[in-house]
């Protein structure tokens, strides 16, 4: 039961989308929800939430561990999507083009914007490190993630916007918030902490509903008849060696990264995660319009099977990695 407790997040996106192909006309592009509109209005909110939940001064006191960023940043932005684009250059005639598009897109998003912080305080790792690497991560990821979608997908559809067209949409709806979010926090201070678990159920229910409204266009457009539902398997497939050869390569290599342990846990949970929080809005904005195999839908579902698997993995093996840390 408390299994199932710890995974209502990912329960509640698994029943948003089938609800979807149940009921897709009210989450549909001009149905009765309005998803052009209130899809904006819950990506804006969503950021502002985490703009007052992040601690500033924890933040400051954490950047001067330069050679520790650069490595959690170089595996989040540039190593992790060169290892999928060899998987998908190696097994890319076994992968739906749909597919292939979710699961590039998944490799080149930021890190999860708090659970890294919470696994790693949670296994004795630096909370401070990963908040620093949390946050500048999805600050970075508003442009870097743009880049590398014109990079990767330019060729397969003409319809993207320019690339300053993109990162000033992100930017108003996740930077703006978030900005905000953090000029009223001194004076929230003390109420924001009575209020933290109301921003997380009010940020994850808003992604919920981004999710229902992908999935609801997806329907109506009828995509899903030629997708094949066979492409979710292989998509679960993929996503599991991606994510366990990505937590392998980082784990083995954190050494380089710091030679604290505590450190290295932190920089684990970083490197290998990847944002659901941050990765459905912005493909929301990136994809809007897009049709075919670049689709929203499709490029969400690699995301949404990867954040349960990366929290079953550290389930895993984060009590192992805590039984390592010295105590000090």
């Amino acid at each position: 039961m408390n299994r199932l407790k710890n995974q209502g997040f990912t329960l509640a996106l698994l029943a948003a989308a089938g609800i979807a192909f149940v009921i897709p006309e009210y989450g549909a592009t001009g149905g009765a929800l309005k998803s052009e509109i209130t899809t904006k209005a819950c990506i804006a909110i969503a950021f502002l939430f985490q703009g007052m939940s992040l601690k500033t001064r924890q933040i400051l006191r954490s950047a001067i561990n330069v050679r520790l960023h650069i490595f959690c940043q170089s595996w989040i932005f540039i190593l992790a999507p060169l290892l999928m684009m060899l998987i998908v250059l190696i097994f890319g005639r076994w992968i739906h083009d749909g597919i292939q598009a979710g699961l590039l897109y998944l490799a080149v998003l930021p890190t999860t914007i708090s659970s890294c912080i919470i696994l790693t305080s949670s296994y004795k790792g630096d909370a401070s490190a990963a908040l620093f690497n949390a946050t500048f991560s999805n600050i970075a990821g508003v442009f870097v993630t743009p880049l590398w979608c014109i990079a990767l997908f330019a060729n397969t559809s003409g319809e993207f916007p320019p690339l300053g067209s993109l990162i000033s949409k992100i930017s108003l709806l996740v930077l703006l918030p978030l900005a905000i979010g953090q000029i009223l926090r001194p004076f929230l201070r003390e109420q924001i902490a009575s209020w933290q678990t109301f921003f997380t159920r009010a940020s994850n229910g808003m992604i919920v509903f981004v999710v229902y409204v992908a999935f609801s266009n997806s329907v109506v457009n009828d995509l899903w008849n030629s997708f094949g539902w066979q492409a979710i398997a292989v998509a679960l497939l993929f996503v599991t060696i991606f994510l366990l050869l990505l937590s392998a390569l980082i784990w083995t290599t954190a050494e380089l990264a710091s030679r604290h342990f505590d450190q290295r846990v932190a920089v684990f949970f970083c490197s290998s995660q990847k944002t659901l929080a941050a990765g459905v809005p912005m493909a929301a904005i990136i994809f809007a319009g897009q049709s075919g195999v670049i689709q929203e839908s499709f490029i969400i579902l690699p995301i949404m099977l990867y954040h349960s698997l990366q929290l079953f993995l550290a389930g895993i093996i984060g009590p192992r990695i805590a039984a390592k840390v010295p105590v000090s």
